[in-house]
Parts: structure tokens; sequence; C-alpha cells
């Protein structure tokens, strides 16, 4: 192998290490928080003066920072397999994209409109009855559609670091 074709292989491997590093502060962004969020819903629950403040900050943290970064995942993911030697065919990756798409339909279709909802119904203080049934029912949804976004996120980085087989 003469000059030229090293500089080759050394440029793609910058650029594997790039999108690796991209990747991986991606999957910190748009996944980290939804590992300490349950945390702070907990801590709102008990004071629920701050609920709408928390779920419209945990909005606008969605809006900016973690569906941006999760969109980013796919690319740089794209890009790894491009630059890395991993097969577009690899059985583990196809399911971690199928998964990885379950997930997106999970926030946009569950997710984002039960939060859009908890905000509506937490602007103004609970009647003496207490908070309505419906924001009850949202704060549920999202709970339950939190906790199957975190499974789905451990499936997909387990995919992503072992590379299973998978019958292939």
């Amino acid at each position: 192998m003469g000059p030229p074709a090293l500089a080759h292989t050394a440029t793609i491997a910058g650029m594997f290490q790039l999108w690796m590093f991209l990747h991986v502060l991606g999957a910190i962004a748009a996944f980290g928080y939804g590992f300490y969020a349950p945390i702070f819903g907990m801590a709102s629950a008990q004071e629920p003066q701050h609920s709408h403040w928390f779920t419209k900050a945990a909005k606008r943290v969605s809006n900016l920072i973690i569906l941006p970064f999760a969109i980013l995942m796919f690319i740089t993911g794209a890009m790894l397999v491009e630059t890395g030697g991993t097969e577009w065919s690899a059985r583990w990756l196809s399911v971690a994209m199928l998964l990885y798409f379950i997930a997106l339909g999970i926030v946009f279709l569950v997710q984002r409109p039960a939060v859009n909802k908890m905000i509506a119904l937490t602007a103004q203080a609970p009647g003496p009855a207490g908070p309505p049934a419906e924001l009850l029912a949202a704060v549920q949804r999202t709970k339950i559609a939190g906790a199957v976004l975190l499974l789905l996120t451990l499936a997909i980085l387990a995919l992503m670091v072992w590379k299973p087989a998978l019958g292939q």
C-alpha cells in the first residue's frame, strides 16, 4: 500500500472517529435526559404548583436539544455505517433502526401530545376537587411512554455495542 492509499485509509479512519464522537455525543444529549426526567416528574408531583413550569421546561429541552440530537443520531449512524465497514444488511442494524423509528413514533404520537395536554391543563391551578382526570391520564401516558422509550434506548444500545448475529 503506497502513500496515497495510506492517506485515504487514514482519512476514512479519521472520519469514522469523528462520526463516532458525534454519534456518542448525540446519544448523551438526546437520551440522557430520559434517564433522570422521572426524578423531576416525581419532584413536580410533590410540588404541583411547579408542574406547569416543569412541563414547559421539559418541552423546551425536548425541542431544542433532545429532538435535534435524536435526528442527528440517524445521520451520524448512517455515516458510521458508510465509513466503518458495517453492512446496511446487518440484521442487528436493521432491528436497531426499527426500534429507533418505533421510539420516534412514540415520541411524536404519544409523548408530545400528552405533554402538550399537560401544559394546557396545568396553566391554571386545580380547583378544590384536585387535578382533572384528563391531566392524570396525560401524566400516566407520559410515564408509560417514557418507560417504553427507556427500554427501547437500552435495547438499541445493546444492539450497537454487542452487534449480535440475530440468526444470520
